[in-house]
């Protein structure tokens, strides 16, 4: 597994901003039948409500996209600990 990279949120909304973010991100770099869910994923503004909830009772919510043996994950995780060490407030 390798860390691609992280970002400290203190809100859902802005966690899954990030998420959202980064999945443009891998979307660009996949093949077009694999970006499609991701690209359909940023857009849906259901699950996103459905992922706040979710990041709110404190549950870690994961998109996950495979592309072959690959898998990106990209998550929050409420009152994680970031790379260095610190937490929010």
């Amino acid at each position: 597994m390798l860390w691609l990279g992280g970002q400290a949120c203190w809100t859902p909304e802005q966690a899954l901003a990030w998420i959202g973010w980064r999945a443009g991100h891998v979307a660009d770099q996949l093949d077009d039948h694999v970006a499609r869910p991701v690209r359909a994923w940023i857009q849906d503004h259901a699950e996103h409500q459905r992922a706040s909830g979710q990041l709110a009772r404190g549950i870690t919510y994961a998109l996950v996209v495979c592309d072959g043996s690959v898998q990106f994950v990209l998550a929050a995780t409420p009152g994680a600990f970031d790379p260095d060490g610190e937490s929010p407030p």
